[in-house]
């Protein structure tokens, strides 16, 4: 337990430095969305990706650092390996890499939305799926317990709240398409957001 409590307080304090953030209304990040994947290509009609440059994983307030793990993590998905337990209360999910480049992606991406949840804090990513914008609505509801591994990063996250359990499993399941599939699967999500809205 007190290992575990030094391992977060350590990810924690190196991440502190870029957490300033402010919230924004769900109508704001909605324009704003549409105004970049405007902007950037991702409009009606439009098939251009800049999968180079990535402007899609730019948000409200990502840091350099931020955006620089989540290009990393994208562009190299196949070197990442996950696994997901739902459990009554939550899900358990273990996310590494035997590359030691994205395992260090992995750890400070893991790290930094896990300080953002408990802070309430949403970047409000471009390309971020709306499941996880609920979630940080309901971020005083969610209980998060990280562990490091020797590949990567270990997670538990529970609530009593049986609405937020089912975001938080159907969160999972979206990592685990990006993860297995990129930036397609991302691209598929918006798209079919899209044709919902």
């Amino acid at each position: 337990m007190i290992k575990k409590f030094i391992q977060f307080f350590f990810i924690s304090f190196l991440l502190l430095s870029s957490s300033n953030l402010l919230a924004a209304s769900n109508d704001e990040y909605k324009k704003n969305h549409e105004k970049m994947m405007k902007k950037h290509g991702h409009g009606h009609g439009q098939n251009g990706h800049d999968e180079v440059n990535m402007p899609g994983l730019q948000g409200k307030d990502t840091t350099d650092i931020e955006v620089s793990d989540l290009k990393n993590i994208f562009q190299n998905h196949k070197e990442i390996k996950r696994t997901v337990t739902n459990i009554p209360n939550g899900i358990k999910t273990e996310t590494y890499s035997e590359d030691e480049n994205v395992r260090q992606s992995i750890v400070n991406h893991v790290s930094m939305m896990i300080t953002r949840i408990q802070e309430g804090k949403n970047p409000e990513v471009i390309i971020q799926s709306p499941t996880l914008d609920v979630l940080f609505r309901y971020h005083d509801k969610i209980e998060t317990e990280i562990e490091l591994t020797d590949t990567g990063i270990s997670v538990l996250q529970t609530s009593e709240d049986p609405k937020v359990v089912e975001l938080l499993q159907k969160h999972a399941a979206e990592i685990n398409d990006m993860v297995e599939r990129g930036m397609r699967a991302v691209h598929e999500r918006m798209m079919s957001s899209k044709k919902t809205n």
